[in-house]
């Protein structure tokens, strides 16, 4: 499209491959950056970028993609598919500033949203109810607290380490938080370096669990929404969304405007929340402000949150040429077939969830082939990229688990 930048999406994964089908559909040439090709570059609507791996070397990373972004005719627009993405696009702001765009405020204001302290307290100071949590600096704090009811989480999944990206999957095995005794959980968060919450479990079912997904304009106006129910997850606990469909929320979304309008912060977020039956109040979990892997079920409903995110960063107006296809539910197709081969039980997830993910998982990529003509899951390169880098996720968290008794698999957020 003429007079349009291009979108930069890195690093490769399905929440890249989200953003391309999003973006590409409405006419926008999309590069997906990393070390090596993934699902969102056989994507028809991207072509891939070799760059450093940001993970390894954060400045490295920064000089490529700023000797590419200086080669366009107009600024990229740079859009994150991870929180290690964000990260990196942060400390290196003011050399990407120079030659790239980003669809959200800079700098500083993106590290409110993703560090659970600033975004606890900042929903605090706005009436959206938070679960009781506190920082935990030394673990001995915590002996004796019996582990039912508390979660241990890190404020921050991934940290700066030298020109690098630590991640706290690296350190624990496991993806967001640590079940068990508080005290030990502690220990181990702390002594990865990472911040340190103690949290309550918010007690209650996967259908409590409720996403709003928005963008928000610069002037802090709501620009477009839709409100997603989460129903099972992988891995199991403290996964990505294993089903997804949409829901009505309206009560929802008002505090999430406010909220994010507290942290000064414009651009594309999703704000998971859930219900605590207890008290009927819907408590904030997390906030993740890029791309994620079941965006394109909003995309399908005539929801285009990314599109909306591009418009606000460059002044334009594209239009979409997805139209509204009355998709309401989204099953992962790499995750059903991994959690059926490693995770599925009879007893505890009943006998009808097997039958419900297939055809899930097949209406979803019909879904997408009708919307985006996109032949991703006919690509036989595709499925060892896929496949593999779940196989390598269970491994590492069941080699976690079998040295710590089992404990980050007796909780649910």
């Amino acid at each position: 499209m003429n007079g349009t930048p291009t979108a930069l999406v890195f690093p490769d994964n399905l929440a890249a491959l989200a953003a391309a089908r999003e973006l590409g559909s409405a006419g926008i040439r999309v590069v997906i950056g990393g070390p090596h090709p993934g699902p969102g570059a056989r994507s028809r609507f991207a072509s891939f970028l070799p760059l450093p791996d940001l993970y390894e070397s954060t400045s490295a990373w920064a000089e490529a993609t700023c000797a590419w972004a200086s080669l366009q005719r107009m600024p990229p627009v740079l859009f994150a598919s991870e929180d290690a993405a964000l990260l990196a696009a942060e400390k290196h702001h003011e050399d990407l500033a120079r030659v790239s765009v980003k669809p959200y405020p800079a700098p500083a204001v993106v590290g409110n949203v993703i560090d659970k302290r600033r975004l606890y307290e900042a929903a605090r100071r706005v009436g959206v109810a938070v679960p009781d949590f506190r920082e935990v600096h030394d673990a001995e704090e915590l002996a004796g607290l019996k582990a039912n009811g508390w979660l241990i989480k890190p404020a921050l999944r991934y940290r700066l380490e030298g020109d690098g990206i630590y991640t706290f999957r690296q350190a624990t095995g496991a993806t967001k938080a640590l079940g068990g005794e508080p005290a030990l959980a502690a220990r181990e968060c702390i002594a990865a370096q990472f911040p340190t919450l103690l949290q309550e479990a918010v007690p209650g079912p996967f259908e409590n669990l409720v996403t709003v997904a928005l963008t928000i304009g610069r002037d802090g106006r709501l620009r477009d929404f839709f409100a997603a129910c989460k129903q099972h997850e992988y891995p199991e606990p403290f996964g990505d969304g294993l089903i997804v469909r949409i829901i009505k929320a309206p009560k929802l979304l008002e505090p999430c405007v406010r909220l994010l309008n507290e942290l000064g912060y414009w651009g594309i977020c999703d704000i998971e929340f859930k219900l605590d039956a207890r008290t009927g109040e819907h408590k904030i979990l997390d906030a993740n402000p890029r791309t994620w892997l079941w965006l394109n079920l909003g995309t399908r409903a005539g929801h285009h949150l990314l599109l909306a995110a591009f418009n606000e960063a460059t002044g334009l107006k594209i239009a979409p040429k997805v139209g509204r296809t009355g998709a309401t539910e989204w099953v992962s197709p790499r995750g059903s077939m991994a959690f059926l081969a490693r995770c599925y039980r009879a007893g505890r997830h009943g006998l009808a969830l097997p039958s419900r993910l297939m055809i899930g998982a097949l209406s979803t990529s019909m879904g997408n082939w009708r919307s985006f003509r996109d032949p991703l899951y006919l690509h036989p390169s595709a499925w060892p990229e896929i496949t593999t880098s779940a196989s390598r996720l269970v491994r590492r968290r069941r080699r976690h688990a079998a040295g710590t008794g089992e404990r980050i698999e007796s909780e649910q957020s």
